[in-house]
């Protein structure tokens, strides 16, 4: 583990495009998830200027050392506004110091700004038996749904494809 004097946690901006891409890169190659590379600068620029969407990032000085995405829907009726941190990744040399909380309390933040009434997660199997990442969210005030998220892919291509 490496010494984390000064971490910064801000907004992304279309200009950290080209820092955030190898942290994002690591995350799904570490986690293995089924994602083509090539299409990731893609992905990235419609998130960065997707004003429903936010990337955070920690930084040590010009270094950027962990990434936090989050989505919101649009009005609905049950929740108002909902948002889902999609992606929440910390390289390992700087795990365990904090970095991941200060990124999920801001995007709470982004969120309560937004309006949004409930912000959720997806846990996947994987994470849950490899890091026990329920157990981590719970520290950080999620809580257990009775809901099980289902998933229908309706195969259009994303505009990343």
């Amino acid at each position: 583990m490496i010494d984390f004097p000064t971490i910064t946690i801000r907004q992304a901006t279309p200009q950290d495009a080209a820092k955030i891409l190898p942290l994002f890169a690591q995350f799904f190659a570490e986690n293995g998830f089924d994602i083509a590379f090539k299409n990731l600068p893609t992905a990235i620029a419609a998130m960065l200027n997707d004003p429903g969407s936010a990337i955070f990032v920690a930084w040590c000085g010009v270094d950027a050392i962990a990434v936090a995405t989050v989505t919101t829907t649009s009005q609905g009726l049950e929740f108002n506004r909902h948002a889902e941190l999609e992606d929440l990744y910390v390289l390992p040399e700087a795990r365990r110091v904090g970095i991941g909380g200060l990124l999920i309390n801001r995007v709470k933040q982004w969120c309560r700004q937004r309006e949004c009434n409930v912000l959720s997660i997806v846990v996947t199997e994987d994470a849950q038996a490899n890091r026990n990442l329920i157990t981590y969210y719970q520290k950080h005030g999620f809580q257990p749904s009775k809901r099980s998220p289902l998933f229908y892919h309706l195969g259009v291509e994303s505009k990343a494809d």
